[in-house]
């Protein structure tokens, strides 16, 4: 496999060191508050999360974003919401002993919409998906638990909207409850 010479990847001896980025890309519908997620399905049925190599020189943050635009083939920027943090692994290619280390760092990000996505096929993606989350957390081949932690970096760091005057609310309910609990005001 060729790498890309302007990507951050070190050469050692006996083993590569890469240095990616990417992420977990959120919608979350504003009617239902039902939750998506984008997975990238391979040609031999796994599904992944959109990342690449850092170029060298370039921020992770700058890398993740430019990395989730190019394999979903988003034209809107997604918005950052949270880094979750470095996943670690280490994998050999087909026909070689060499060891390859591979840090991953990963970010969560929403988009206002559920924009139109497709999949790089010349990565070796077959389809881009939009998912409910209960259906990606089954689905998903690797980073469940990353997944899991991206859920929870996104409800809690999302952005709320905050209302300048109450008459922005359509409804608003009150209950308090009284000292015997029966009753309520």
């Amino acid at each position: 496999m060729e790498f890309d010479k302007n990507d951050q990847i070190t050469y050692l001896s006996n083993s590569i060191k890469h240095e990616s980025a990417g992420g977990f890309v959120f919608f979350e519908d504003n009617k239902t508050h039902e939750l998506f997620v984008t997975l990238l399905r391979k040609f031999d049925g796994r599904y992944l999360i959109p990342k690449g190599h850092i170029k060298k020189d370039e921020k992770t943050k700058d890398a993740a974003i430019r990395e989730v635009m190019e394999e979903l083939n988003l034209k809107e920027i997604p918005e950052i919401i949270s880094f979750i943090g470095v996943d670690s692994y280490t994998f050999t290619l087909d026909n070689s002993n060499t060891i390859h280390y591979k840090n991953v760092h990963l970010y969560v990000f929403q988009l206002k919409e559920m924009s139109v996505i497709k999949p790089k096929i010349d990565e070796g993606f077959k389809a881009a998906e939009w998912m409910p989350f209960e259906e990606a957390i089954k689905k998903i081949s690797f980073d469940k638990k990353n997944l899991l932690r991206a859920r929870q970096c996104f409800y809690y760091n999302k952005p709320i909207k905050i209302y300048k005057d109450l008459t922005d609310i359509k409804s608003l309910t009150i209950a308090i409850p009284t000292h015997n609990g029966e009753f309520t005001i």
